[in-house]
C-alpha cells in the first residue's frame, strides 16, 4: 500500500508532463513563409465572414498539401473632407480600405510589435477586384467574450504591457474602429489585432491621447526609428502622401507624450521594456 502511495505523484507528474507536451504549438502569425503561402496558395472555399460591415469572406487557402483559413477583404471607400459618421463623430477624409490592412501589417514589422497577422495583396477570384488577404488567428477569444465570462489574464503585468502596446499602435496609425470585438486573445494570452481598414487617418493629433499612459523602451525605439524614407518604402503603396504625413506628425506627438508622462509621473511608473 506504501509503495503505491509513493508511486502516484510520480504517476501525475508523468501525466501532467504528457499533458504539457500534447498541447499545439503556437500559431506563427508573421514572417516570409506564410506570407509566401497567402501569395501563392489557391483559393478552395468561401464563406461570409459573418461579423463586420464590410463584406469580408472566410477564404481557404491551399498550397500542395497545406491548407489554412484567410480573410479576403475588397471593401475601398473614400469620403474626402469632413463629415459625421455613425457615431456621430466629425471624421475626416473617411475610408474604408483594404489597403489600410497592409499597412498596418507592414507598420507592424517595422515596429517589432508581433501582435497584426500577415496580411498581403491578392486579387479576390470571385470579382476581380484588388483586396487584402490576411491570415486567420486561431484565438480562444475575443476581448469582448473575455469581459463577458469574467476571465481575469493569469499575468495581470503582462496583459497590462500588452495593451498599452496596443494604445500606442491604436494611437499612431489613427485606429477608428478599434473595440473588443477585433483584439483577439490566444491561448497563452498574446494579443492579436485584427480589422485596420478604417486607420491612418491623416489626422495630425492624437485620438486616443487618454489612454497613453505607459510605454515601451523597445516600441519608443523602433517609433523614434520611423522617417519618411522607410514610411514610404514600406506603405507607400497602399498610404496616400497626406496619411503618411499624419502618421509622421502622430509619431512626433506619441514620443511627446512618453516625455510628458514620464517627467510627470517618473520613469519607473511610465516606462517598460
Amino acid at each position: 500500500m506504501r509503495r503505491l502511495t509513493q508511486l502516484i505523484p510520480l504517476t501525475i507528474l508523468v501525466a501532467s508532463s504528457m499533458a504539457v507536451l500534447a498541447l499545439p504549438p503556437a500559431q506563427v502569425i508573421q514572417g516570409t513563409e506564410i506570407e509566401e503561402f497567402l501569395k501563392k496558395g489557391r483559393f478552395v472555399a468561401r464563406e461570409p465572414l459573418g461579423v463586420g460591415v464590410t463584406g469580408s469572406l472566410k477564404v481557404t487557402i491551399q498550397r500542395d498539401d497545406k491548407k489554412q483559413f484567410a480573410v479576403l477583404k475588397v471593401v475601398d471607400q473614400k469620403r474626402p473632407g469632413l463629415a459625421k459618421n455613425a457615431a456621430g463623430e466629425m471624421e475626416l477624409d473617411f475610408q474604408d480600405s483594404w489597403r489600410t490592412e497592409i499597412a498596418a501589417y507592414e507598420l507592424d514589422k517595422l515596429l517589432g510589435l508581433g501582435m497584426v497577422p500577415a496580411t498581403i495583396q491578392r486579387e479576390s477570384p470571385y470579382d476581380s477586384k484588388a483586396a487584402s488577404l490576411q491570415l486567420w488567428v486561431e484565438a480562444s477569444l475575443s476581448e469582448e467574450k473575455r469581459r463577458q465570462r469574467a476571465i481575469v489574464p493569469p499575468d495581470a503585468q503582462r496583459w497590462a504591457d500588452q495593451l498599452a502596446k496596443m494604445s500606442v499602435f491604436d494611437a499612431l496609425i489613427y485606429n477608428m474602429d478599434r473595440n473588443p470585438g477585433n483584439l483577439l486573445i490566444t491561448d497563452t494570452f498574446d494579443v492579436r489585432l485584427i480589422d485596420h481598414s478604417r486607420s491612418f487617418r491623416p489626422n495630425a493629433e492624437l485620438r486616443n491621447k487618454d489612454d497613453l499612459t505607459r510605454f515601451s523602451r523597445s516600441l519608443l525605439a523602433k517609433i523614434k526609428e520611423l522617417n519618411q524614407s522607410a514610411i514610404g518604402k514600406k506603405l507607400g503603396d497602399y498610404l496616400s502622401l497626406s496619411q503618411i504625413d499624419g502618421l509622421m506628425k502622430r509619431r512626433q506627438l506619441i514620443l511627446d507624450r512618453a516625455d510628458e508622462m514620464a517627467k510627470k509621473y517618473g520613469e519607473s511608473a511610465v516606462l517598460f521594456p
